[in-house]
């Protein structure tokens, strides 16, 4: 039974890691400049050339949007009915994702359609369709497709390595330093989120105040508020290390920074994660975060996703 596990651009999962996992497929979602559309940039060279031609401020006339669900609908019968069995659909949390609610449309009108197609190809195995919310967002989406991804390739059958994906996630946190804060909550308010108010936004900004966001089982809430760029990236790089010696539930953690690679590499405090993280024989996945990220969270952000198993630790 062949199955294909589909994420979106917003897991920011680099190219070097998909090349190894053939059973992974990412989702694109979609760009709107100006008049122009066009896909997420989901390639290194793409998203370089994205980083450097960009350059977002809050006035930018740019968006990040999911498909419609009945793209997408279009999209899976042509790609994915008659070259799998079965499609495990995770997205960033149910909360913040449009793409979730158009997964589950996809799923209602799949079986009726995908028969159809099926029957046409003479496939005579029905095709199943799984919609799950990975309860987090961004590089916490990349933890649990990882995880789940590593059960089926050791031969766990579907239905088990669902089940215990629907356990984990619940041990999955995504933390993002927002570095535009005025920026990140227009954005949000566009999408329909009141996490910060507009006041203590733009106090924030005056102030250089660069939040950190934590989403973990579908909850968004501030972790950090009152913090300064450069302190809060160390504060959350200090705490990844904390959680490494802790110990994690699995021996990986995502950072995706929206920005030149360069740019975090040079960083003190990623640099003292890196070689904790060698140390510890910690997995440390680096990548440019998609532009459908960026768009959402603000040039210069980071995101960092990982399972702790001192599930009271925090950022501090």
């Amino acid at each position: 039974m062949r199955h294909v596990l589909i994420i979106d651009s917003m897991a920011n999962m680099p190219e070097h890691v998909l090349k190894n996992r053939t059973n992974i497929k990412v989702l694109p979602l979609n760009i709107r400049v100006g008049d122009s559309e066009f896909k997420d940039p989901i390639t290194t060279s793409t998203l370089k050339d994205f980083y450097l031609k960009r350059k977002l401020t809050s006035e930018s006339k740019i968006d990040a949007f999911s498909p419609t669900a009945e793209q997408l609908l279009v999209e899976l019968l042509n790609d994915v009915v008659t070259n799998y069995d079965v499609a495990i659909c995770q997205t960033t949390s149910a909360v913040l994702s449009v793409v979730h609610r158009s997964f589950e449309y996809c799923a209602q009108m799949m079986p009726a359609e995908a028969k159809t197609i099926r029957t046409m190809a003479k496939i005579d195995r029905p095709f199943r369709m799984i919609v799950s919310s990975s309860g987090a967002s961004s590089s916490g989406q990349t933890i649990l497709a990882l995880y789940t991804d590593s059960l089926l390739s050791r031969g766990a059958n579907i239905d088990d390595a669902v089940n215990k994906s629907e356990v984990f996630k619940k041990k999955i946190r995504t933390y993002s330093v927002v570095k535009d804060i005025l920026y990140a909550r227009n954005r949000m308010s566009f999408l329909g989120f009141k996490t910060i108010s507009l006041a203590t936004a733009v106090s924030g900004q005056l102030q250089g105040f660069s939040p950190i966001i934590k989403v973990a089982d579908d909850v968004l809430k501030p972790a950090v508020l009152k913090i300064r760029y450069d302190k809060a990236i160390a504060k959350l790089f200090a705490y990844a290390e904390e959680a490494i010696h802790s110990g994690l539930y699995i021996p990986i953690i995502h950072v995706a920074y929206a920005g030149m690679l360069t740019e975090l590499q040079a960083m003190s405090s990623f640099q003292a994660l890196q070689s904790t993280a060698k140390k510890k024989g910690v997995t440390l996945i680096s990548s440019m975060m998609s532009a459908s990220g960026c768009i959402n969270y603000s040039p210069g952000s980071v995101s960092l996703g990982l399972a702790p198993k001192d599930e009271e630790l925090e950022p501090r």
